[in-house]
Parts: C-alpha cells; sequence; structure tokens
C-alpha cells in the first residue's frame, strides 16, 4: 500500500464506543479478531483472551485451526458465517461460560449468517519496534489487508449474496455498506500502544474505502481523547497520507525519547480545546 502518497480522505464516520464487545455489533461489520499468527492461538489449550474467546462462543471457526498454516505480514483471514451459540462473561482467568446464546443474524444466499471475522496478527511484544518505520508500515499494511474488500479484486468469488435478491445477483448494498468493527488491536497481551494502533485501523479502513468504523475502547483511559482526535483530523480534511506522515514524526520523536506524550495529546494543539468551542460556535 502506498499509504505515504495517499490521498484518500479518511472515512468520516469512526464512531468511538466505550463499553460494549465487538462480537455483539449491531450494524453489518467485519469484525476484527486480535489473531495470533497461527489462526485461534490459545483456544485449545490456555489461552483465554479476545480471539481464543471468539473461538469458543463461535466453535465453527475453530475447524479453520486445523486447514490455516501461519500468516505472513501481508495475509489476514477472513471466515464467513460463523453462528454464535454462548454467552459468556469475564475474560482470562474470569471467563465463564452463563448460557446458551440465539443468533439472530439474517442468512445470506447460500444459508451462511451474515457474519464476517476477519482475523489479523499483531506485532508481538513489539516495545521499540512498533515505532519504527517498518513496524509502522507492518501493521498498516497488515491493517490494510485484513479491510480490503476482496471480492472485488477476484473474479472468481462473489461477495455475499442478499437472500431476498430476486435474480441471484450480488446486492451490492450488502458490500459496500460493511464497515469495520474493531477496537485495540495488539494492545493486550501482545503489548502494543493503544494511540497508535487507533489510528493505524482508522488508516486501514479509510485506504480500504470502508464506509465506517466502530471502535470500541474498552475504557482504555489512554484513548480517552481518540474522538477529539477523529474530528480534528476530520475538521481539518487531512488525507490517510498527511496523518501517516504525523505517526512517523512521533514515533521518531518517541524513539528519540524527544517527546513521552502519547500519540493523541502530541496530535493535537495545546488550545484545542478552545478552538473546539470557537468551531462549536460558528
Amino acid at each position: 500500500m502506498a499509504i505515504k502518497l495517499s490521498f484518500v480522505i479518511f472515512c468520516h464516520s469512526m464512531k468511538v464506543i466505550s463499553s460494549g464487545l465487538i462480537e455483539d455489533e449491531e450494524e453489518e461489520a467485519l469484525e476484527v479478531d486480535f489473531a495470533n499468527k497461527y489462526l485461534g492461538g490459545g483456544a485449545l489449550s490456555r489461552g483465554c483472551v479476545q480471539e481464543e474467546i471468539r473461538f469458543m462462543i463461535n466453535p465453527e471457526l475453530i475447524v479453520g485451526m486445523l486447514f490455516m498454516a501461519s500468516m505472513e505480514d501481508n495475509e489476514a483471514i477472513e471466515i464467513v458465517g460463523a453462528e454464535r451459540f454462548s454467552q459468556y462473561m469475564g475474560y482470562g482467568s474470569s471467563f465463564r461460560f452463563v448460557g446458551d446464546y440465539l443468533d439472530t443474524k439474517p442468512l445470506d444466499a447460500m444459508g451462511r449468517r451474515k457474519t464476517r471475522i476477519v482475523a489479523i496478527d499483531a506485532l508481538d511484544c513489539p516495545t521499540k519496534l512498533q515505532y519504527e518505520t517498518s513496524g509502522l508500515l507492518r501493521e498498516v499494511n497488515k491493517a490494510f489487508v485484513g479491510f480490503l474488500d476482496q471480492s472485488k479484486h477476484q473474479f472468481d468469488v462473489k461477495p455475499f449474496q442478499d437472500s431476498n435478491s430476486k435474480d441471484n445477483h450480488p446486492s451490492v448494498n450488502s458490500v459496500d455498506c460493511v464497515g469495520v468493527s474493531t477496537g485495540n488491536w495488539g494492545c493486550g497481551a501482545f503489548g502494543g500502544n493503544p494511540e497508535i494502533k487507533s489510528m493505524i485501523q482508522w488508516l486501514g479502513a479509510s485506504q480500504a474505502h470502508r464506509p465506517f468504523v466502530n471502535y470500541y475502547t474498552f475504557e482504555d483511559a489512554s484513548l480517552r481523547r481518540l474522538e477529539e482526535v477523529i474530528q480534528w483530523v476530520l475538521r481539518h480534511g487531512w488525507t490517510v497520507g498527511e496523518l501517516w506522515h504525523m505517526i512517523v514524526e512521533y514515533s521518531s520523536q518517541r524513539l528519540k525519547r524527544e517527546t513521552f506524550d502519547g500519540f493523541l495529546t502530541w496530535l493535537l494543539p495545546e488550545d484545542s480545546a478552545n478552538n473546539d468551542v470557537d468551531y462549536m460556535c460558528e
């Protein structure tokens, strides 16, 4: 992806959601699996974080562990139609099954649930690498590959078809209206920076021309200014390439220990709060 030269405008609908879960997403969206490069991670052993939990409540996903090789840096895995069977509570050691779940998502023409799960693996314990250009490029390319609508680039693969379509042709709305439902990808057990990862996923989704992003922060305190940054970037009409350059500049300063601010604070001007008030009054 030629992100350095990208003039793509950001998708304008990036909703910041402090509570809730990706698997409960009500809109049609790619639901991101914060994956291990080996699909499923520790689902069949001791793992019990985001990916493993998804494989427990949508057990059909486990089949993929038998057939999928480890993902390369330019690969993602999209899984269509996995049905959810379980409700749960907790996370990690507190994870518990609490009852059956009735999946009511509509079906496509092939009888599959209209559930799209995309597995993308982040850098594991990246420390300094996540601020180096090579690490940033790796992550933004991984997000872009995961969010790209592959059906538009493959002549022998049909996208989701609307089960109500009379002519059995793919419904335009069924594909073009599909957004991204994600959160703090690679930031838990993998140790990534939530502020950088949120921006990288916004870059990837916008470059892939996804119409919206629903971003679940899971009440992460470091993302308290995320909505403010989104509105500031949109208001100033930045392109994907322009924000990318700012991420690279910030990361360079972090490596040189020239700044210790989080990216969101670093990006916003000190008087941004006053500017927002002025903007709202215009």
